[in-house]
């Protein structure tokens, strides 16, 4: 050792020798004061002291706060609006039929695969959500019943959404697999209004079971097997002439926009 502080050179290249391959015992080396530094792989060097940093930060991030406890701003990637705040603006109201009351008859537990979509065709004066609940709980429409009913305003829900109705093609795959929405049409209401919050209403009942577009389905859909004819005209105001076709695909599309909103992440919710 005398030898090596002798020779300033020699001493130099020893310690130069020394940084490079690092001790054979691995142990960091600290030159004034600094962050340690070991001998990484294939002679390169790397601080172990800033390495161990990028961990705390990198870890920091991902939960949203330091080590030290100060919020660290993270853009996550989540839906443009959150499901409920979708729901909320349907302003659903549970009006359940009783047990007593027809349309409550026979029915049965379901996981729903399909949404129905009707049309009252009731243009009576305010023939609205409300009245046609009243008309349901009191078994003036028959046997009748479906899981909610829609105007400019409210929709109001008849059943839980895991139990039979009775809307579409008696005792077929469209009472037992489907939720049924009815579209109010009485004189001042908004149809336009109307249809759109059907739509916000079907794309958070296919978010909430897991039902495709494919499957959001207009009341033609589903034939009336001894009825002539078997498809129903139904919703009238969203066929083209009696069957699906260009209004409604540009319904479909409406509630494509409403489920993407709840289901396709970006950056943060900008719209709320």
């Amino acid at each position: 050792m005398g030898r090596l502080l002798a020779n300033p050179l020699i001493f130099a290249v020893t310690l130069t020798s020394l940084l490079v391959t690092g001790c054979s015992s691995h142990r960091s080396l600290s030159l004034g004061g600094g962050g340690g530094y070991r001998g990484g792989p294939a002679g390169m060097l790397y601080s172990h002291s800033a390495s161990r940093s990028g961990e705390r930060s990198s870890s920091a991030a991902g939960s949203g706060q330091s080590r030290q406890g100060i919020p660290v701003s993270v853009r996550a990637l989540v839906p443009r609006k959150a499901p409920l705040a979708l729901l909320s603006e349907v302003r659903v109201h549970k009006d359940y039929l009783p047990k007593s009351a027809r349309g409550r008859k026979g029915q049965s537990s379901m996981r729903p695969r399909y949404i129905t979509i009707h049309s009252t065709q009731n243009w009576s004066k305010g023939a609205d959500p409300w009245r046609h609940s009243l008309a349901l709980k009191r078994s003036k429409l028959g046997s009748l019943s479906w899981h909610y009913t829609i105007d400019q305003s409210v929709a109001v829900q008849h059943l839980p959404t895991n139990i039979t109705g009775r809307h579409a093609d008696f005792n077929g795959p469209g009472n037992k697999y489907s939720i049924g929405l009815e579209m109010c049409e009485h004189k001042g209401n908004s149809l336009s209004r109307t249809i759109g919050r059907t739509a916000k209403l079907a794309a958070y009942l296919m978010y909430k079971h897991g039902i495709p577009l494919s499957k959001v389905v207009p009341h033609y859909h589903w034939p009336r097997h001894g009825m002539n004819p078997p498809h129903k005209n139904c919703p009238h105001f969203l066929l083209d002439n009696g069957r699906p076709g260009r209004k409604w695909r540009g319904f479909q599309a409406r509630v494509k926009y409403y489920h993407d909103l709840i289901t396709v992440q970006g950056p943060s919710y900008a719209i709320r």
